[in-house]
C-alpha cells in the first residue's frame, strides 16, 4: 500500500495530466461528444492512392513541445467516434508518466454519464479497475491512471480494452477499443527520446 504523500504525488501528476490534455483537446475540438452505443474507430478517408488502407493501426503516436528547447511530450492515443454522427465518444490516451518513469493513461469520456459511478477499464475477460472521473468540461468527464508494468503487458497481448461507465440514466455502457496496433505504437513511443 502506497502512503499519504507518495498517493498525493500520484494524484497531483494524474491531475496535471487531464489539466494539460483537457487543454488540448479544448483547443482541438468544438464538437461536444454524443453518448452512443454504436461507435468505431476513426478511420481516415483514402484521398489518393498512398493512403492508409481502412485497417492500419487505430493507434496514433503524437508528440508536441511547447519550444525549440523543450522535451518533446509524446502519447499513443485511440479516438472513437459515433458511427452516424462522426462525433467523439471517447478517446484513450497513454503518456510518459514523468513521475515515475511508467507510463499512465487518460480516458477522455463522453457527456451524459453518472459520474459518481466512475468508468472502469478491464483487458478483454480480466479484472475490471474502477477510476473516479476526476473531472469534467464542455468536452467530457476525464479519468486517469498509471499503468502498472503488468497492465502494459496485457494490453500488449490483449484483444480489446472494454472501457465501462454508466449513462445519466444508470444504464451500464461498455465501449471495446481495439489493442490491434497498441504494442507497435507503445514500442514508437518508449523509443522517442
Amino acid at each position: 500500500m502506497q502512503g499519504p504523500k507518495k498517493m498525493s504525488s500520484i494524484l497531483a501528476r494524474a491531475n496535471l495530466m487531464i489539466a494539460s490534455l483537457a487543454a488540448l483537446w479544448l483547443v482541438l475540438s468544438a464538437a461536444e461528444p454524443a453518448l452512443a452505443e454504436d461507435v468505431k474507430p476513426a478511420q481516415p478517408k483514402p484521398i489518393d492512392s498512398n493512403a492508409k488502407p481502412a485497417d492500419a493501426n487505430p493507434w496514433a503516436v503524437n508528440c508536441s513541445s511547447g519550444s525549440a528547447t523543450a522535451e518533446l511530450q509524446c502519447q499513443v492515443s485511440q479516438n472513437l467516434t459515433e458511427a452516424k454522427s462522426g462525433q467523439r465518444v471517447l478517446t484513450v490516451t497513454v503518456r510518459r508518466d514523468n513521475g515515475n518513469g511508467g507510463l499512465a493513461m487518460l480516458l477522455a469520456l463522453p457527456h451524459g454519464l453518472f459520474l459518481p459511478s466512475g468508468a472502469s477499464f478491464q483487458i478483454d475477460q480480466g479484472q475490471k479497475t474502477v477510476l473516479a472521473i476526476q473531472t469534467s468540461d464542455q468536452n467530457g468527464a476525464y479519468a486517469a491512471t498509471p499503468l502498472s508494468a503488468d497492465i502494459i503487458k496485457a494490453m500488449k497481448s490483449g484483444t480489446n480494452l472494454n472501457i465501462g461507465m454508466e449513462s445519466v440514466t444508470r444504464k451500464p455502457v461498455t465501449i471495446p477499443v481495439s489493442l490491434a496496433g497498441f504494442t507497435a505504437a507503445v514500442a514508437k513511443l518508449e523509443s522517442i527520446k
